[in-house]
């Protein structure tokens, strides 16, 4: 009886019958936002919060010896109350917890808003190519058929439309009165933002993966050809050229004094932004699904495993990582001290940036795949053929207002974006258009209302 009991006094505790703690691997693991440690007896571990139990794996533990039942006994009287100081960290959970925190509060006043269409641009023959972009007074769109358009974003009409010899299959990037826009055939075509004339053409070698990105005083584009191009955007002329490890899963994404920038190998790089040198580089074990996001000395980076990884910004060292419900395909923000996650199980995650803790989760009514936008206090999402615009709010993510499609078989098809008092969003599964909705704040329309004696 007394070896059973000092058996599980062990097993429950992790501590020998001597009181100390068992061996430990010096290894740490973080995980889930969890500290943990690996190595030990290689007996099960046990949430000290109530969570699910996840079993550790390590080495087997030191032989131990037999104890006198007298020593046993006062053993166990002189360590009852200790279990709950050893077990100050939690072990590995098999499924992201949900970590509720009083200081994340989702009460109170929303500012909710009412959305009112104010334009249609039906001018395009074939869907959409990417998302649209903003440059100034000027909203462009591209068509997959090889049409590109600048947009008047108060009326909707098009200020001009260029028909490209290639076809597309890649947004526009507009930039200091300029549009760029990359062809499924591998060129690069630089086109006036006030008539679209085009300036000049280069050949990508290969076509491009994503968007041109600017960065610093260049274009930045990755290309399907497994490389990385550093492109002058006044004549096209190539200034720098990288190969990659692998093909590109994310577009370079810009940091303090570098680019980041993931592959299918599930390799995040961070490189020189005036050379292209490595500076460093992180294995993950599987394909990087996200672009990589730094803030605040800190890199974000999603894989498909589930994973998201908080690294070191100067040396790409682990911090710690979570596991979500599913895949992360929308590029993550922060905002203050929170980081949103928007991923294909249909939810958001709004976690702690520093350390990983789940703050909220809140489910919408499809998946999340592309990326989001917002303005001031409010976050706006597409759910993938849910044909509605939601509105969220910031940062608990309290509903706002939702407008919904209402055309049989049609869908959002882009990400939104906002233009001054508007946000635009591109549908159609033949013919590509454009809607710009209005956007009011619906407490300040109710109150003077209420002011003015309505019921």
């Amino acid at each position: 009886m007394l070896a059973t009991a000092r058996r599980e006094f062990t097993e429950e505790t992790g501590l020998s019958a001597d009181g100390a703690p068992q061996a430990l691997a010096p290894q740490r693991v973080m995980e889930n936002s969890i500290v943990a440690r690996t190595g030990g007896s290689g007996g099960a571990g046990y949430n000290g919060g109530g969570g699910a139990m996840a079993r550790i794996e390590g080495r087997p533990g030191r032989r131990r010896t037999a104890w006198p039942p007298v020593l046993l006994l006062g053993s166990l009287l002189l360590l009852t109350p200790l279990p709950a100081l050893a077990r100050g960290e939690k072990t590995v959970f098999q499924s992201q917890p949900l970590e509720w925190d009083p200081e994340f509060r989702r009460d109170g006043p929303v500012a909710s808003l009412d959305f009112v269409p104010a334009w249609t641009f039906g001018g395009f023959h074939a869907p959409l190519a990417g998302d649209p972009a903003v440059d100034g007074d000027l909203l462009l769109a591209s068509s997959q058929d090889g049409e590109v358009a600048a947009l008047d974003p108060a009326r909707g009409e098009a200020r001009w439309k260029t028909r490209l010899p290639d076809a597309l299959t890649l947004g526009p990037l507009a930039l200091a009165g300029r549009v760029y826009q990359a062809t499924r055939e591998g060129r690069l075509l630089s086109l006036d933002g006030n008539d679209g004339r085009i300036l000049w053409t280069t050949d990508l070698g290969s076509a491009a993966a994503y968007t041109p990105r600017p960065i610093g005083s260049r274009l930045l584009v990755a290309t399907t050809g497994q490389r990385l191009l550093a492109l002058d955007p006044a004549d096209g002329r190539l200034l720098a050229g990288r190969p990659l490890p692998g093909r590109p899963t994310t577009p370079p994404v810009e940091a303090p004094g570098s680019i980041l920038i993931g592959t299918e190998h599930g390799i995040v790089l961070a490189l020189d932004r005036e050379t292209l040198g490595v500076l460093w580089q992180r294995y993950t074990g599987q394909a990087i699904t996200a672009p990589p996001l730094f803030s605040a000395h800190r890199v974000y980076v999603a894989s498909a495993d589930r994973t998201l990884r908080c690294l070191r910004f100067r040396s790409g060292r682990p911090l710690w990582m979570i596991r979500t419900g599913a895949i992360l395909t929308a590029s993550p923000f922060t905002l203050g001290p929170y980081l949103y996650l928007l991923c294909y199980d249909n939810d958001i995650y709004v976690l702690k940036a520093r350390n990983g803790h789940l703050m909220t989760r809140v489910r919408m009514g499809h998946r999340l795949d592309v990326s989001s936008a917002h303005a001031v206090d409010h976050l706006f999402v597409v759910p993938f053929t849910e044909a509605a615009l939601v509105s969220l709010a910031l940062p608990g993510l309290q509903a706002a207002g939702r407008y919904a499609l209402d055309i049989p078989g049609e869908w959002f098809t882009t990400a939104p974006v906002v233009i001054g008092e508007r946000v635009a969003v591109g549908y159609g599964r033949s013919e590509g258009r454009v809607l710009a909705l209005t956007m009011s704040e619906a407490q300040a329309k109710n109150k003077a209302e209420r002011a003015a004696g309505s019921p």
